[in-house]
This record gives C-alpha cells, structure tokens and sequence, in this order.
C-alpha cells in the first residue's frame, strides 16, 4: 500500500480587522457610532438643526453664522435619504467614529503602545461634549475632525514626513474654515506652538507657503461672500460677544473643560499636557502644548462658550495615554483603568446626549449634581439649554397652524408668519411647510437676508413679541394663542402668537429695523 505524503500545514491567518493593532483603534470608534446610531432619535429634532435644514434649502457660499460646507453636506443627505433624523445625524455620527478613531492613530503615531492607542480612543469616546456634538447635525460636529485631522499631519510634518503634506494640512485647513471659521484658533496655536519651540525652522520652508496658497483658495469663495454682503460674520460674533456670551474667568472656564471632557479625563489630558510641556522623549511635540496654551487663552480673552476648546483635546489625550502607559505596564493596572474611564463615562454620558426618558433625566441631574453651562446669559430652566432645545418645535407649529387655520380664508392667501428667531422660524417650515402653512420669516440671522418672501404684511401671524410692541407698527393687534411647554428655556415658553392687520408702514419698509445677527 502506498503511504501518502502528508499534507502540507497551513498558517491560520486572522482576518485584518482582528488583529489587536486594529482592535484597539476599532473598538472604542465603533462603540461611539454604534451608541449614535442607536439614539438617533433622541428627544427630536433641535432646534439648530431646524434652522440648517432652512439652510440647506437656500444653497449659496456662505451664512451669517457659518461658512458653507456643512450645510451643503446636509443638503446631499436631505436630497439621497430624505428627512429622517437617520438622514439628518448620519454624518455627524459618522464624524464622531473617525474623530475617535484618529484620537488612537494620533497615539500611535506620537508613540503609544496598543494600550495608549486604546485609551486615547476611550476617553475621546467618553467625553460628554464629543457626545453632545456628534449627536445631532451641526458644523461642530465636522469641527471636531478637522482639527484632529490637522494635527495629525502637523504632526506626520514634525517627524519628518514629506514636505508635501504642508499642502495637504493647508487644504484641510481650508475645508475646515468652509466649515467652521474657528478652525483659524488652531492655526494661530501651531504658529506660536512652532514658534517657542525649536520647530520654528518648519514654518520656514517654501511648502508651507503652498499649503497656505491651497488654504486660501479653499477658502476664497467664502470670503468673497462675506464681502459682498458687507462681512455679516463679524457683525454677528462681535453681537453675540456684547449680548449673549458670559464672560467666565480662568478657573471657571478650566472647572467647564473638565465636566466637558469627562471628570475623569483629566487625568488623561492633564497628564498629556505637562509631558509635552516637560517630558524630554516628547519634546518634538512640545509646540502642540503651547498651541492648546495659546488657543486656550484665546478663547478666554475672547469670552468663547467653553465648548470652543472641545476639539483641540485628542492630542492631549494621546500624550496622557503615553505617558499613563509605561508605568501602567501590569494587565491588572491597565484593565481597571480603562473600567474607571469607560465606567465614569457611563455615569455622565447622559449629560452629554438624550439617553434617559426626559423625567428619568432631570432625577439624575438633581442626582448628580452636574450641569455644564450654557455659555449665554439667558435664564435656564429646568433642562440645560442643549437639551431644552430639543423640546416644542412641533407642537408649536401646531398652535401657530391652528391660529392659521382659524382665519378667513381671504386673509390666509394674504398670510405670512413672522418669528422672533431662527429657531421659532426653522419650526414653521419643517413642520408647518407640510401642512401648508405660509412660511416663515424673521429678523434673525440668515432669515434675515432671505428677506420678507414678497408679503405685503396686510395680515401677519405673529410670535413672541408683546402687544404694546407690535402696536407701533400694525393697527390691529389681537393675540389669538398662547404657546407653553414645561420642557423649553423660559425665554422660549408662554409665547403670545398674535394676528395684525393694516400696518403702519409696508414689510419692506419695516425690514431693516428687525434686523437680528446675534
């Protein structure tokens, strides 16, 4: 009988996605998205969103309070996916899953081992404010991204990568500030961080000026738009510095950056600062530290909402996570940390996003005993102002249809609804539009350059203004409805819904008095 030859042995090789290297970068990102997904639906729609939705149905190269990009990015998924809040918060929650992912890619790239990549990734995870921003659909939410994204190459570029990918940091630079124009406080930071440092030579190299060049031309078209309409953004930030922002000291503003990014973290972050500040094997990266120093007073001086600060912490993260690696060298060490973050995120993730039935919620913040603040001077009620924001835009395009649909039928095809703000207006088209009701308009930010939609202002609905008020300017004034919702801000409940008649002076000619960037 003849013997066969054995058969040759065969190397079992694990899948790519499996293998620890990719896990410890994987896992802490897919639980971000995964927890998104699983919330989308949240308490509703918020009322930002209501006004990006406003947004993206008058397309142009920029907004009185944000460039474009975002709000063309909201447009392709309204016009692919309809407008469904799946639809809505998709990209952002896909924004929080690469965000958390490039925080682990930023540990290893400055040195990390699988356990800092790890835990670099969690705290990015757990952080309250990255939850509350890649909740529901903003520019904020892309913010976040292209900050890490930036640094990442800044960081690539300060170990010597190829000069080319000053043209690459450029041109996510620019997309950044289509997005958002606070990304310019991160580009400020890396030039003082390369500058007190002896990175300086970096910012003396022809490619730099090629990046800056591909920046600026990403960035012209938004330009070009402020100037034509006579540079509205600087109008509106210096309006919301003078009116709306609470001036806060340092240690009120530090004591917010530690509830934002999750007690715990601090450790993490606070760790990362004074090594990259001290620590000699990180001294290459030593011009990071002095950016967070120099955007951190920035925003300070500037009076910035403490949520501004929000996305310069990965890298923070990422050097705290080398530094607590080393010596953390025992599993038993490495495992209980990793617990107490992911076991103190649980406890304040419900600050950060709506994961409790709003009752359950209010229990727990009178429990916890935590409430970030605001960053405005108007007067909370029993919910923060984030998640009271999410509350009463459909039931108050209710009772504005019903005060509609209570009027002649002469004087409805005459119709037109005036909000006190952008909000209150974004309702009445969302909600209201599919009802049939007149659309809105309003003196407050872009609504304001969307102008009067061509009412003559013979018979306007009116929200939230007083009687004596609105009596300069109509001689009929009648309220017909009261809003009230236990849940909204109080400068935002028991709101008088009036019906005027015979103004004193055309819409037109009123127009530039309501004028409202802010």
């Amino acid at each position: 009988m003849t013997k066969l030859p054995p058969e040759p042995s065969r190397t079992v090789r694990t899948p790519q996605m499996f293998r620890p290297e990719i896990l410890v970068l994987l896992i802490p990102a897919a639980a971000k998205l995964l927890l998104h997904l699983l919330t989308i639906n949240g308490y509703g729609i918020h009322g930002d969103e209501l006004y990006y939705l406003a947004c993206s149905d008058h397309l142009d190269w920029g907004y009185v309070d944000q460039p474009p990009l975002s709000i063309l990015l909201l447009h392709i998924e309204r016009v692919t996916f309809g407008d469904s809040l799946l639809s809505i918060r998709l990209l952002p929650a896909l924004a929080g899953f690469f965000t958390v992912l490039l925080t682990g890619l930023l540990a290893r790239r400055m040195g990390a081992g699988l356990f800092g990549q790890f835990l670099a990734g969690l705290c990015s995870l757990v952080a309250p404010v990255y939850l509350a921003l890649h909740h529901f659909f903003s520019m904020n939410a892309f913010d976040t991204l292209f900050w890490v994204a930036a640094v990442y190459l800044m960081i690539r570029i300060i170990d010597g990568g190829k000069p080319t990918l000053w043209v690459w940091f450029g041109l996510v630079m620019g997309l950044g500030f289509q997005n958002k124009i606070s990304v310019l406080f991160l580009a400020f930071g890396i030039v003082v961080g390369l500058l007190l440092t002896n990175q300086r030579r970096l910012l003396f190299t022809r490619w730099i000026w090629l990046g800056v060049l591909v920046g600026v031309l990403v960035m012209i078209p938004n330009i070009v738009w402020q100037i034509s309409h006579g540079w509205p953004t600087l109008e509106w930030i210096a309006n919301a510095r003078a009116q709306k922002m609470v001036a806060q000291s340092l240690p009120g503003f530090l004591k917010e950056q530690i509830l934002l990014m999750q007690p715990l973290t601090v450790l993490v972050w606070g760790t990362g600062l004074i090594v990259l500040l001290l620590h000699p094997p990180l001294a290459r990266y030593r011009a990071l530290a002095w950016c967070y120093l120099a955007v951190l007073a920035v925003f300070i001086v500037q009076d910035g909402k403490p949520y501004y600060l929000a996305p310069i912490y990965p890298f923070l993260f990422a050097a705290g996570a080398i530094a607590i690696e080393r010596p953390l060298a025992r599993p038993w060490m490495r495992t209980a940390i990793a617990a107490a973050v992911l076991g103190t995120g649980a406890l304040t993730a419900p600050l950060g996003m709506p994961l409790l039935p709003v009752e359950s919620f209010l229990k727990y913040q009178d429990v916890i005993g935590l409430r970030p603040s605001s960053g405005e001077k108007w007067a909370e009620g029993r919910l923060p102002a984030f998640f009271a924001n999410f509350f009463g835009w459909k039931e108050l395009a209710a009772t504005v249809d019903s005060v509609y649909r209570a009027l002649p039928p002469d004087d409805q095809v005459k119709c037109g609804v005036y909000c006190r703000d952008y909000m209150q207006a974004g309702a009445i088209d969302f909600y209201g539009g599919r009802n049939g009701l007149p659309r809105a308009i309003a003196g407050h930010n872009n609504y304001w350059l969307w102008g009067t939609r061509g009412y003559t202002g013979e018979v306007m609905i009116v929200l939230g203004n007083n009687a004596h008020d609105l009596q300069k300017y109509f001689e009929e004034v009648t309220e017909r409805a009261r809003f009230r919702n236990g849940y909204v801000l109080p400068l935002r409940n028991n709101i008088p819904i009036f019906v005027v008649r015979k103004p004193r002076q055309t819409l037109e000619q009123l127009w530039p008095k309501v004028k409202s960037y802010m």
